[in-house]
Order: structure tokens, then C-alpha cells, then sequence
């Protein structure tokens, strides 16, 4: 054993990633009926607020703490680290519904509950050859990841906005107490009948079909994110290589939701191969549902590198010059639908985060690049 290290450390840090001016309120035309504004005691018709003030708002703490251990054996041929980290965000702030001043006003407030990350990072690594002529060096690192919202001050916070024909309203994610932050909150699909028509669990058993028979699933952040690394060196030639993957996750194919839709349907457009065997209802609009979550477990070659270092002695107004092609996501091996299962659409609803949903997302590039280092 050439070093082994118990260490420990603590610390908070505040959250600066906070919109502008969310402590002042915000105003709006109201509807033909209008609502009623009290602004010092003075009624004004016809004006709504959608954003009650919050001069109190003070800063998101994160308090974060962890245990590890490093390691290194047999003169640095093998070497490594293992962590457990407990991350707990409070003052958490959060858009959440007012009802004081307009009745479709939100405020942002610092709740009192909690946002808890806990669990283990790890990276081994070894230096498997050295000679004169060839070297290689790998490394393995990981980290698993557990998130519960605790003592949330309202039952639920929904976020995640669908796109699609019906979709107005509609919402993916849920922020609940005992739960993943962003989970899921779709109806249950279960299957078609005979005449291609969408069954869903009637959760409730009230034999109607509607928001009320909605589950919670969890899933939208991966359980676990891992790469492997490899680094070898013969001679003059230099190859390296990088794979990174996840597992223990879901995404939300809003674009094939988006695409299933009635009038796609019955003009016989090809959008409903990736989830039907056979012919589909063209008379039902489509239901947020388990139909469109995939998982999002994938590994990828992500880079891979190579060079060769020519030699310069001849030369004195060149110390060394390197020849390099570099490739990145050069393959996923992925059973998700869409284009890329690393994709996270902006979609939130009232500043709330929404986590783990595809919607018409580019595909990432697969690039190559050529080119020379030199040291003069």
C-alpha cells in the first residue's frame, strides 16, 4: 500500500441561477369578466396580477458533506477513490400558487421543506503496462444517485409542459413530498383493444378515465452515470479512448405524442409504427400517458483519439509536433426511440424545472476532427 487517506469535508454554498426580479410582482390585462386588484387599499378593475410580490425572498442554501477514502497499491498500478456525499437543499425556491391578490397569481417563495441528493462516487483506475515503448493506464468511474423531496408545504407542484394536438394544460413532471423531484405523473397505458382503441388502469375503479387515475413513477434522473477511460501510448503513436453511459432512467417522447395525433392518423402518415403493432384509433386524441416514457439507459463511445508525435531533432525552430484525428459520439447503443437519450427539452411551467422530456430535440452532432499540435 502506497497511500491510503480517510478524509471528510462540509460546506454550503448559495443558489446564484435565480430569475430576475421574481421578488417584484407582475401585472396583466385580465379577461372580459376582470378581476380586481387591491393595490393600497385602491380597487382597480380590468388589471390581474400574475406574480404576487416577495420582498422576503432570501437565498437557496445547499449544505453538502461527505465522506471518502483514497487509495493507491502496488507503486500507483492500481489507485483509487470512493465518496458517500448527502447534498440537501433548503429555502428551496419554488413558483407555487398566491390566491391572495388574483386568483390565477403565483408567488415564489422559500419553502421549508427539503431537496435531498445522497449517494456514492467512486473512480478506479490502474497503470496496467510501462515499458520503454508501450504505456496504457485505465480508469472506471461512477456515481449513483438517490433524490426525495421532503415536507413540501403544498400537495404538488406540477411542471413539465406537453406539446400536441390536446395537450393545452397538460403536465409530464411532479414535485410531491416522498418522491423524486421531476417524477413522472402519467396515466397508466395497459394496452389496445380489438378495434385499436387505448386502454388505461382505471386506478381509482371509478370506470372513468381522467386525471384522478394519474400515477407517479420515478425515473426521470438516472440511478446511475458511469465512464470508462483508456489511455495508451507505443512509441510514437498515442490512442485514447472515453465511453460514458447511464441506467435507472426515463425520458418522455413528447415528439412521438406530438406526432400521434389524430389528424396524422387518419391521413395515414407513417408516426405510429414506433408504438402500435397495428392500426390505431384515429377518433381518440392521444393521452399523456406510460405509452410514451422509454427508458434512457444508453452506453456511448463519446471520444476517441489519435495522434503521432513526429520527430523534430533536426529541426531547431521546432521542439515537437503532434498529428491528431478526433472523433466524438461516435456510437450509442441505446433502445431509446428518439434521437439522443442524453436530451433534457426546457419545459417548465412557472419557472419550475422540468426533468427527462424529448421534445423535437436536435440530434447531436457525430463529429470528426483533424489536426496538429506544434511547440516552437
Amino acid at each position: 500500500m502506497d497511500n491510503l487517506k480517510v478524509r471528510s469535508s462540509w460546506g454550503q454554498t448559495g443558489n446564484q441561477e435565480v430569475q430576475n426580479k421574481i421578488t417584484q410582482a407582475s401585472y396583466a390585462l385580465a379577461g372580459a369578466d376582470g378581476y380586481y386588484l387591491y393595490d393600497d387599499l385602491a380597487l382597480v378593475n380590468g388589471i390581474s396580477i400574475t406574480r404576487t410580490p416577495n420582498p422576503n425572498l432570501k437565498w437557496e442554501v445547499v449544505t453538502q458533506y461527505n465522506v471518502g477514502l483514497d487509495f493507491s497499491l502496488w507503486k500507483g498500478k492500481l489507485y483509487g477513490t470512493l465518496d458517500y456525499f448527502n447534498k440537501t437543499t433548503t429555502d428551496a425556491i419554488l413558483n407555487i400558487p398566491s390566491q391572495v391578490l388574483s386568483p390565477t397569481s403565483t408567488i415564489w417563495v422559500n419553502i421549508d421543506g427539503n431537496i435531498v441528493n445522497k449517494g456514492l462516487e467512486f473512480m478506479v483506475g490502474s497503470q496496467l503496462v510501462k515499458t520503454n515503448d508501450f504505456s496504457w493506464n485505465i480508469d472506471f468511474n461512477g456515481a449513483t444517485l438517490d433524490n426525495e423531496i421532503k415536507n413540501l408545504p403544498v400537495s404538488e407542484i406540477l411542471s413539465g409542459t406537453i406539446s400536441g394536438p390536446g395537450q393545452s394544460g397538460v403536465f409530464a413532471n411532479i414535485y410531491k413530498s416522498g418522491f423524486a423531484a421531476g417524477s413522472f405523473y402519467l396515466l397508466d397505458h395497459i394496452g389496445f383493444d380489438d378495434k385499436g382503441a387505448d386502454i388505461y388502469r382505471d386506478t381509482n375503479e371509478d370506470k372513468v378515465i381522467n386525471n384522478s387515475d394519474r400515477i407517479i413513477i420515478e425515473g426521470a434522473i438516472p440511478k446511475l452515470t458511469y465512464g470508462f477511460n483508456s489511455q495508451m501510448q507505443y512509441k510514437n503513436f498515442d490512442f485514447s479512448f472515453s465511453i460514458i453511459g447511464q441506467s435507472g432512467g426515463y425520458l418522455l417522447n413528447n415528439t412521438g405524442l406530438n406526432a400521434l395525433n389524430i389528424n396524422n392518423l387518419a391521413s395515414d402518415r407513417n408516426v405510429s409504427s414506433a408504438y402500435y403493432n397495428s392500426g390505431a384509433n384515429v377518433t381518440n386524441a392521444p393521452l399523456l400517458s406510460t405509452l410514451y416514457l422509454e427508458k434512457s439507459d444508453f452506453i456511448r463511445l463519446n471520444t476517441a483519439r489519435l495522434g503521432y508525435n513526429i520527430k523534430t531533432e533536426k529541426l531547431k525552430w521546432l521542439q515537437s509536433m503532434t498529428l491528431y484525428v478526433t472523433g466524438q459520439n461516435l456510437l450509442t447503443l441505446t433502445n431509446y426511440s428518439g434521437y439522443d437519450p442524453l436530451i433534457n427539452s426546457p419545459k417548465s411551467n412557472g419557472g419550475n424545472q422540468s426533468i427527462g422530456i424529448d421534445y423535437s430535440s436536435y440530434p447531436t452532432s457525430r463529429t470528426f476532427i483533424l489536426g496538429a499540435t506544434l511547440k516552437l
